[in-house]
This record gives C-alpha cells, structure tokens and sequence, in this order.
C-alpha cells in the first residue's frame, strides 16, 4: 500500500553541560578500551592514524587521533523507536593548534547534516545535546581532527536522554529516508512508498520504505514484489521487484510468486503449506524461521526430495549450500550482518541447515 508521507527532518543542537536523564547507551566501547592491535576494535579508521595514549588517570585510556587529517567513526543503529533526544558527552585534550570536531550524519549516508566543535582543552569535560525528528534509522558519529597539534579524546558516552531535555531544539534535514528505513507516510522515503511491514526487522508494526508497492507492484515481467537480499543490518530487509520462482527452499519471501516452489508459509520458501500437501504426513518448519517439509526430521525423505537438514533424508544426507542466517531470518555470512542486540554488537550468524537441499 501507499501511504501519504512528509519529508525526514533531523536535528540537533549544542546544548550547556548539565543534568540530562540518559536511557539506553547508543555506542560501543565509548571509552576506547578496546584494541586489536594497534586499531581500535568498534571503531573504525577513516584516514590518517591514531595510537592508545594515556590520559589524566591511569585507569583511563583514550585515542590519540595522530595526522593532522584524521578521522573516526562508528555507526549506531539507534533509531526512533529508541528516541528522538540524544546526549553526547566526552572528555579531551586539544591544543590550540588542532581542530576537532564531532560530525552527526543521519542515514550513514555520508551527509554530515551538522559538526560540533570539540573547544580547546585539557581534559575538560564537553557535552552536546542533539534531537533527530521521527522517523529516523541509525546515525553515523564521526570524530575528526584538522591541523597540527595534540588531540585525545576519552571517556566518551552517548546516550538516548529523554525528549523534553531536547525541547525547543530546531531541527535539521536529514533528507528522504533509504528503503528499510522507518516511515510514517510516503513522502517519508525517497521511494515515495511506506509500507506496512510483513517480514521486516521492525516486530512492533511499524511501516518502512519500499522499493515497490505490495498491493500495486507495477513490478516487470518475470517480476514480483517481494523481498530483495539482506543490506544493512540496521535497516528491514529490502521489498522491492525481484526475479519470479528464483527463490529456493530456505530463502525469505513476501508471496508464492518469489518461490521455485510455489509456496511462500510463515515467510519462507518451503515445499509444503499444510499436511493436505504431504499425503497425510504433517507439513511442519524444519527449524525455528525455517522451511516448512513435509515429515522434517524422521528420515522418511527419499532421494531428490526437497530437504533442509540431513535429518529429513532415509539417507541421512541433504545435498546443497548452508544456511546461515540471523535471529530474525536473514541470510548472513558473518555476525556484521545482523543487526544489533540489547549489548550493541552485532549477531549472531548461525548455520541452521541445507538452503535449496535435495537428499541423496
């Protein structure tokens, strides 16, 4: 369905340090206690070099951002369901001949909608309250620094505050948001389509953009509406105009037609819907978020018969690809893949059977 829309708006502001109420921490390692070697682990380099340096207390490490063009940053998938009101503080050390700044860029998109200056200096602390209207889908922290001259930044912490601590801030444009992405109404998208989810990441009901419209696809031929590949972990599976009968057994769906199989049950591919498809057997899923076979797990299978784990063959063998997929069902090829968790890493990816399986 379509659905009316106005456009995305975002916005932030420098606020006085004081007492703001935080809720949920919206950044891994805010302290820079985690190395691999000598790369920070959750955060990633964007140019020039940093190094581990110590600080005012020796029980508090921060980073050194080194070159004179140098830059980091990590991406949160925080998004408007959490809040619409977040505080940032941090602790650092800038001489007078550097220049730092904290970069907020709604979407990830690499459009830095607004930069705080990080003031001059020693180990003072600073904090920045910053509001992004509803709806909006993660946002990308981006440290840098300009110029010669010392700049550690530590003790660094970002948090969901509680709206009315961000009352009377004017907000800025974000910009149309990405398929995946939460939306209101239509003009929310840059697709000018806002759906109501059926298999999204989003569980509460809330709607997302679409690449096409599920009650009028206006897809090509040989096309469906239905569920693309995984992309950002921090945003629904795409739904947009995809291949017919190109998915196999295991793969997510949105209808019949996306299906080898013809049959699309609970969001799955699969090759049964109900027992009347089994010969008396019962149809059932084969694992949790899985496809549904006719008599899963009793051996009974012959060969060539559709499978999704060895347990469904007399053989014992189910010939095809793993199946890697996420807690809420995607495909995956690693923990990055999947979206976030109450801790704010990724995961986890798991095998959970034979994508496409026919038993020998």
């Amino acid at each position: 369905m379509r659905i009316l829309s106005s456009s995305v708006i975002a916005a932030m502001a420098l606020a006085q340090l004081g007492a703001t109420d935080c809720g949920k921490n919206v950044l891994r390692d805010p302290g820079f206690d985690l190395w691999c070697g000598d790369a920070l682990c959750s955060w990633k380099l964007e140019r020039g070099d940093v190094a581990r340096a110590p600080t005012w207390h020796a029980d508090d490490a921060g980073v050194e951002l080194l070159a004179e063009d140098t830059a980091i940053e990590q991406f949160s998938s925080v998004d408007s369901r959490d809040g619409t009101c977040i505080r940032f503080d941090l602790v650092a050390d800038v001489a007078e001949t550097a220049q730092v700044e904290l970069g907020i860029d709604v979407y990830g998109d690499g459009s830095i909608e607004r930069t705080f200056t990080v003031p001059t200096a020693h180990w003072q602390p600073v904090s920045f309250l910053f509001r992004v209207a509803a709806p909006y889908t993660g946002i990308r922290f981006d440290i840098s620094k300009h110029g010669p001259g010392r700049a550690v930044v530590a003790r660094l912490h970002a948090a969901v505050a509680y709206d009315p601590g961000c009352e009377g801030v004017t907000p800025l444009v974000g910009g149309p948001a990405p398929i995946g992405a939460l939306c209101d109404v239509a003009r929310d998208c840059a697709s000018l389509t806002c759906v109501a989810p059926l298999l999204t990441l989003y569980g509460d009901g809330h709607a997302v953009c679409a690449a096409c419209d599920l009650a009028h696809p206006a897809c090509g031929a040989s096309q469906v509406c239905g569920l693309d590949d995984p992309g950002r972990p921090d945003r629904s599976v795409p739904i947009a105009c995809v291949p017919a009968a190109a998915r196999v057994l295991g793969e997510q769906c949105l209808v019949d037609g996306e299906c080898a199989s013809g049959k699309c049950t609970d969001f799955v591919c699969s090759s049964c819907r109900t027992g009347a498809d089994c010969a008396g057997a019962a149809c059932v899923a084969d694992y949790p978020s899985g496809p549904h076979v006719c008599d899963a797990g009793n051996h009974h299978a012959a060969r060539g018969a559709p499978c999704a784990t060895d347990a469904d063959c007399a053989s014992g063998a189910c010939r095809g690809p793993a199946r890697r997929q996420c807690l809420d069902g995607r495909a995956c090829a690693t923990d990055v893949n999947c979206p976030v968790g109450g801790n704010l890493a990724p995961g986890p990816c798991t095998t959970v059977g034979i994508q496409g399986g026919s038993c020998d």
